[in-house]
This record gives structure tokens, sequence and C-alpha cells, in this order.
């Protein structure tokens, strides 16, 4: 069979697209974090609060708040005005004088881009066939790795053509370089938002449609599959936010790479493995047997089958190892990934999944982000010491394992069979 990557629905390259561009301006931040923390005279738990904290916690309040908007409106337009205010924080973060106006420019940032994934992930599920939706979601995951890619190599390579000051039109000074990253870095965002206006959707914008599903008796009646997909996607959400954020300082410490070879290796490592395993998983979920749990079985043999690998990235001290370990890590989570979000639209009703979407999305955030990797410093830090960095991450990541594993042995029923009424269940 000829393996094609290109959509049935077009517009899931223009969804992609915009996953590209929200991931890169939500990594700006990092690539020019040394010349704000010296020109805003901050430190780094300030740094870390606004780049981290500030971000999240708007982004998981936000993205509930968007899941009855996502069910109701024209979801291309919901985007695009996502889009304009993200761009209007970035811009907000290029301006910011000090802490306090650079947290509320990441809080918009998050903000702005809480639509975003429950909109395009919906749109994906109603648009593209049944059967290649996992391809779809794996185009559209695959833009987030490329966008945190082209964060730092663009981003990076305007740095150095740009002098330390540049004068702009309508400034009496010349601006840090920094601060015009931050402006070009919305350019791109213009152009999105201009196409993104002429994407249709069919049956929105229109005469409202009566949704007919009922969100509260639909997850009652479902809750126990729901569960496991969560804690389970959870689990590898996590996994992957805890490696992202270690896995080079992890290099550093215990091979004694230099910084720049060790995020080198790391960047080639993610953006070779990673879109890899999210075009896997995502052919595997489209031609497997569709069972109660669409994924289930996929996320339980990432689980099982990463774990050992995540054993060897954290306690092994030869580098060909720990690279070649890192790399089948990052696959078998992609695959994961994949089989989560797309898992999740085919289990749910057309017209919940804005609704059921937003609170996974928020959910699985707060484990990734706010749990994983502040987790792994404290037990560095309080447990471990600092040599020991694998260890604490590979305790933080078991502890995730376990959670996984134990919610997908408990809703083993829903990785068997299935039925007409839940193989339609999904449409």
């Amino acid at each position: 069979m000829r393996v094609s990557l290109a959509p049935a629905w077009p517009g899931v390259w223009l969804l992609a697209g915009a996953h590209l561009l929200a991931f890169a301006d939500r990594f700006v931040a990092a690539l020019v974090a040394p010349a704000i923390k010296a020109d805003l005279h901050l430190s780094d738990f300030a740094i870390g609060l606004a780049q981290g904290t500030a971000f999240v916690a708007a982004f998981a309040v936000a993205t509930l708040m968007a899941g009855p908007l996502v069910d109701r409106v024209h979801r291309p337009r919901l985007i695009a005005a996502g889009i304009l205010v993200w761009s209007l924080a970035s811009l907000a973060c290029g301006l910011a004088t000090d802490l306090a106006e650079l947290v509320l420019a990441r809080m918009g940032l998050g903000l702005g881009q809480a639509v975003l994934t429950p909109a395009a992930l919906a749109l994906i599920a109603a648009r593209q066939p049944r059967d290649r939706i996992g391809q779809g979601v794996s185009l559209y995951t695959a833009g987030a790795v490329l966008g945190r890619g082209t964060a730092l190599v663009l981003g990076g390579g305007l740095l150095a053509l740009l002098p330390a000051a540049v004068t702009v039109a309508g400034f009496p000074t010349p601006v840090a370089s920094w601060r015009v990253l931050f402006g070009l870095s919305v350019l791109p965002n213009l152009v999105l938002v201009t196409l993104l206006l002429r994407l249709d959707d069919p049956g929105r914008g229109g005469p409202q449609v009566r949704v007919r599903t009922r969100i509260g008796p639909w997850l009652a009646r479902h809750a126990g599959r729901y569960a496991a997909m969560t804690v389970a996607g959870g689990a590898v959400t996590l996994v992957v936010q805890t490696t992202n954020a270690w896995a080079v300082t992890l290099l550093v410490r215990r091979f004694g790479l230099p910084l720049s070879s060790a995020g080198m290796l790391f960047g080639v490592v993610v953006a070779l493995a990673a879109p890899l395993g999210q075009f896997t998983g995502g052919r595997l979920l489209d031609r497997a047997r569709r069972g109660v749990l669409p994924g289930g079985r996929l996320l339980l043999g990432v689980l099982a089958g990463t774990l050992p690998l995540a054993a060897i990235v954290g306690l092994t001290d030869r580098l060909a190892l720990a690279t070649a370990a890192l790399a089948a890590l990052v696959f078998g989570l992609g695959i994961g990934s994949v089989a989560t979000l797309a898992g999740l639209q085919i289990m749910t009703p057309r017209s919940l999944r804005g609704r059921v979407t937003a609170p996974f999305m928020a959910c699985i955030t707060l484990a990734g982000f706010g749990l994983g990797p502040p987790l792994v410093g404290l037990l560095a830090d309080r447990v471990f010491g600092e040599a020991g960095l694998g260890h604490a991450l590979l305790a933080t990541s078991a502890l995730a394992y376990a959670a996984g594993l134990v919610a997908l042995a408990a809703g083993a029923p829903y990785l068997k069979g299935t039925t007409n009424r839940q193989a339609r269940a999904g449409r």
C-alpha cells in the first residue's frame, strides 16, 4: 500500500501551520531569555515564572472556557481570533519593561493559544474521513515539533544577523534585537489569519445547529474510558515534557558535552524521531481495529515499550547508547501522543468534541508542563543531587508510567471489542 502524507482535507496543512507558529511564538522567549534577563534585571526564578507558570496557568483556564465556543461557533474564525490575541501578546512581550508586564504578556499568549488545539482537532475529526483521522492529527502534531525547531534555528539566525540594537521607525532610540524578534514573529501570523478567514466550516456561522447530545449524561455513561484515556495520555505528555525540559541538561552533566553540542544533538533527535513517531502513530491508528477506547492498545504498547528506554536514558553512562535510547523514546512517545489526541476525537460525538477536548487538554497540559519538569528539579535538588539528574528524571517518568499503566489495566474492558453504536459515537 502506498503511503502518502497528503491529507484528504487540505485544510489540515493550514492547521498544522497554525500549530507551528503557535509553538514558534511560544519558544521565542526561551531563545532570548538571557537577553530579557539582562535588560529587565530579572532572576532565573522570575524568568521561569514568566515563561512557564504564567503561560500555563492562563492556557489551562482559557482552554476550559474555549470548549463551548468550539462546539458552537465557526472554528476557523475562532482560531483566527486566537492568533490575533496571541500576536498582540507577542508584541507585548517585546515591549515589556518589567516582570509584571512580561507576565501579563505571557498570560495573553496562553489565552490566545488556548483555542487552537480544541478547535483544530474537532475540525480535523469532522473533515477527514474516519479512517484517516489519525493521519490528519499526526500532521497537526508534527507542526509543534517544527515550531520549536523554527524558533531555535530561524530565531537564532536572525539574532546572529541583527545588531545588538536596531533602528526602528517610530522609536526615538534604537531597539534591542530581542524586542525586534518578537515583532518579526507576528508577521507570518497575519498571513495565516487571512487564509483561515477563507476556510469554510460547514454547519457553522449560520443558523444555530441544535445540539442533540448532552455532555453531562454522555460523560457519566462513559466516565471509565475517558478517565483511562486522560490518565494514560497525561502520562505520555508528562514524560514528553520532562524529557524536553531536562534532556539537554542531562547530556551536559552526565557526558560533559558543551551546551551548544548537547542542544544540537537533542534538537536533531527530536526533529527526526518525533515526527516519524507521530506519522507512524497516525497510520497505525487508522489501520487498527477500533475498540471502545480507540488508541488504547497503542497507548498500552507505548507505555510498556518506552519504560525500559526511559530507564536507559536516565541510567546509562554511554553517550551512544543514551542517544539511541533517547531517539527511540521520542519516537515511541510520538506514537502515544497521536493515539491520545486522535483516539479522543474518534470516541467523542461531533457535537461534544470541543467541550470534551478542552478540559482534556487543560489536564494533560498542567500535568506535562506544570508537574513533570518541576518535580524532576525538586528530586534533583533534594534527593539525588546534581549528579543524579538522570535518576530524578527516571523517578518522575516511572510515576507517570505507573499511573498510565494502572489506568489502562483498570480500563481493560474498553480495550476489547466494539459495537456498531460505539463505532458510530465518534461521528
